[in-house]
């Protein structure tokens, strides 16, 4: 076929596939919220594109309308209040929702992020333009309207449906500018495996990044340039592309957003690799009426498939599209090969521990694959100054079966790192991406570190499916002895934190979609710390999971300024040297990040900076600029860019030898003998005394006993336990918070079967 023909052929498929819906069930148009009421104006958030802002993934619900903050905010449509609520009910999400009789039924429609006219109560009248329904809240920069599809009854809330639509919604709108496709890539049905090379076979996902441009610039960056796209799907041609080969359902659109799915479907619309900024599509998994105007149409998006066993093994194209409500599209091509060969590897296991214990043994442990065709792992081991790694053992002994492997009698002190991949039985074995790289120090005696692997993430600044993070901060511990583990090794019970004397967690760049300290691991962190324990948490994005304006529970803001003794300040310090505050931990120390150039190993350009809470957290570290990088507590120390993103080993063991050693943890095999055990039981003065709200115990034990660490108010009644169990000969510190308690006088008091002494300490708030 000539190509003129060819190109007049793919118009006429791509004319078909962008054919109009139409739809009677909602026509309603109405004009802006913010002047000028009747010209088109910008659009910073679209319909049903993906967020992960609040405690859980789920679906944009409205359209975002840019306007300072302030401003004000005016019904579309003359009606009624329905409901409001108020930033001290809904925080940023304050609104006023109204009611409108139309000829076609209720329409109800709602104005998000402002501050509501205290003149209006549900029940009053509005009038579309002239009524202010409040002002745009300050720091939010946008309004956002949601609109409902009609309902037969005033009372009704109808499902919510996208105000951009063509043929209904806010008029007029003008948008010029075609959506982007950034990419398409193949994937086994419902997992994180790809097809390597485009060779396919059996079941596949077709996953595709796309953005939405209501403006002009970069789509991969910018609030009009980054949204979820309104319709999308796919077609397989032959390989020259002259013959479609294969068609899904409904002209091969596979979602089209008029109204809005069930929210709890969103991760079946989107990859777990999505975020605000980032809308990846699982194309597969929709079934061509997928939130579309039309008879069988559904609001759940089950899990489904490309079958590629139903065409012939060959060469094919797949045309992927992309349009907006105003008929602008994108498409792209990418060749691709069915085959019936198995070419596809197991998935990348995870492994969950490399721990030593006293018998000069070492256990790596893993999280078991699942593939059917497993059959087995191969174990790779370096020593610390080795070139190269070695293949210590295959699958004909870590069979499919097996989740973790000892080795005995390991002599020597040098660190030591692990990697693990799996392989299948196919004729010619396919190998595994490999997993993270983790290690540990053996056979030193004396306190133990833990570093807890936490960075998961590859959808941000670093997107490699490993790392070797976690063996980057082991270099730089030189205790007397560290292990590692995965940080759903210690949520699961696997590592327990109470054998170690510090923990190191590492979270990257890891953010509000997959989590820093979720809430499984700030229940085990709060104990640790409760129990004497030190942390030390370094990552980017913390701060903003933890406490930014929107998202966070209570209880995560209560864990960061309860136990790491700060608040979040902001995201984007904008320097990239940090220095140590002249009477902190970290004095004289000053150190750059983030420059790949320079050695980073990705780009940190969002790291969090901090205000500390008063009376518990005390500034030890400042960029360049001043705004405040690290923060201490007695127990914990909290750095706001990622361990691994420091450019020099030199500043990486400066920075982690200060701060262990502020955790009274030797920062050198010879530096400090194995401690002896006391020779007597002791309480010691808390310290600091008088404090606000934390301060920390520390007492001796000459042998092995039964020991209880209580706080007593002034009238003897048991305030808080802070040690009640078996302890070993030797010495430990206990923290107690009391951030809920009044400020006075208390008693702590130290008992065991042969021993009993108290201390007073001191409350002042």
């Amino acid at each position: 076929m000539r190509p003129s023909a060819i190109v007049l052929l793919r118009l006429l498929v791509v004319g078909s596939l962008f054919s109009t819906i139409v739809s009677a069930q909602d026509t309603i148009k109405f004009p802006w919220p913010v002047p000028p009421f009747h010209s088109s104006q910008t659009i910073t958030g679209t319909f049903c594109e993906f967020r992960n802002t609040l405690t859980s993934n789920h679906f944009h619900n409205g359209t975002d309308i840019p306007n300072p903050d302030g401003s004000p905010v005016y019904p579309v449509l003359s009606g009624t209040v329905y409901t409001i609520g108020t930033p001290e009910t809904d925080g940023t999400s304050a609104y006023v929702r109204v009611k409108t009789q139309t000829p076609q039924g209720w329409k109800h429609i709602s104005y998000v992020h402002i501050q509501p006219n205290p003149a209006l109560a549900p029940g009053s009248p509005v009038v579309a333009g002239q009524t202010v329904l409040g002002n745009i809240l300050t720091g939010l920069g946008h309004t956002h309207l949601t609109e409902r599809q009609l309902v037969a009854t005033e009372n009704s809330s109808g499902v919510e449906i996208g105000a951009w639509r063509n043929g209904g919604g806010l008029t007029p709108y003008v948008d010029t500018y075609s959506p982007k496709i950034l990419w398409v890539k193949f994937y086994q049905d419902n997992s994180s495996t790809v097809f390597p090379i485009n060779k396919i076979y059996g079941k596949v996902d077709i996953i595709s990044q796309m953005v939405e441009r209501n403006g002009p610039g970069n789509p991969n960056t910018g609030s009009t340039t980054n949204n979820g796209v309104y319709q999308n799907g796919y077609v397989v041609y032959s390989e020259d592309t002259s013959t479609v080969v294969y068609t899904p359902p409904s002209d091969g659109t596979r979602f089209r957003f008029d109204y809005k799915p069930y929210d709890n479907y969103s991760n079946s619309v989107f990859t777990l690799q999505s975020d605000v900024s980032n809308h990846i599509y699982i194309l597969t998994n929709g079934n061509g009426t997928v939130g579309m105007f039309t008879t069988g149409s559904s609001r759940t998006v089950l899990n489904n498939y490309f079958d590629a066993s139903t065409l012939p093994a060959g060469r094919y194209v797949l045309m992927v599209f992309a349009k907006d409500t105003r008929g602008n599209a994108d498409t792209s091509y990418t060749p691709f090969e069915i085959t019936d060969e198995d070419i596809v590897p197991p998935a990348q296991p995870t492994l969950l521990s490399v721990l030593n214990d006293s018998t000069k043994r070492v256990t790596v442990s893993w999280r078991p694959n699942t593939e059917p065709d497993l059959r087995g792992y191969r174990l790779y081991t370096k020593v610390e100054g080795a070139q190269s790694w070695q293949l210590q053992k295959n699958e004909d002994v870590l069979t499919s079966a097996m989740t973790h492997y000892s080795f005995d009698n390991i002599s020597g002190t040098t660190p030591v790192y692990f990697k693990l991949t799996a392989v299948d039985s196919a004729a010619f074995p396919n190998e595994s991406v490999e997993s993270d790289t983790y290690g540990l120090r053996p056979n030193v005696q004396g306190k133990k570190v833990l570093i807890v692997d936490a960075f998961d993430r590859t959808s941000g600044s670093y997107t490699l499916p490993y790392h070797d993070f976690a063996a980057v901060a082991g270099r730089s511990v030189t205790a007397a002895r560290y292990e590692t583990c995965h940080n759903s090794a210690v949520t699961n019970g696997i590592v327990h934190l109470s054998d170690y004397d510090a923990v190191v967690w590492l979270f990257g760049d890891e953010s509000s979609t997959d989590e820093t300290f979720g809430a499984a691991e700030q229940t085990k962190a709060i104990a640790y710390i409760q129990s004497g324990g030190k942390i030390f948490a370094t990552g980017s994005e913390i701060g903003y999971d933890l406490d930014q304006d929107s998202g966070p529970t209570q209880a995560d803001r209560d864990f960061l300024h309860t136990y790491f003794g700060a608040s979040f300040a902001g995201d984007a310090s904008n320097s990239y040297t940090i220095n140590g505050t002249a009477s902190g931990i970290l004095n004289g120390i000053s150190f750059a990040y983030g420059d790949t150039a320079q050695g980073s190993p990705y780009v940190e350009d969002w790291p969090d900076y901090f205000e500390p809470i008063d009376g518990t957290g005390v500034t030890v570290a400042s960029y360049a600029n001043t705004l405040v990088a690290a923060v201490a507590t007695s127990s914990t120390v909290l750095l706001g860019i990622p361990f691994e993103t420091i450019l020099t080993k030199a500043a990486r063991d400066a920075v982690m030898n200060r701060i262990l050693d502020s955790f009274d943890i030797p920062t050198s095999i010879h530096e400090r003998p194995a401690p002896s055990a006391p020779l007597s039981f002791s309480l010691e003065q808390n310290f600091p005394n008088p404090f606000n709200p934390s301060t920390t115990i520390r007492f001796s034990v000459p042998r092995r006993s039964n020991v209880t660490i209580a706080v007593y108010d002034i009238l003897g009644r048991i305030v808080a336990t802070l040690g009640d169990k078996l302890y070993d000969a030797g010495t430990y510190s206990v923290t107690w918070n009391a951030v809920n308690s009044a400020s006075g006088m208390y008693i702590v008091r130290m008992q065991t079967d042969q021993f009993s002494a108290s201390k007073k300490i001191i409350l002042t708030k």
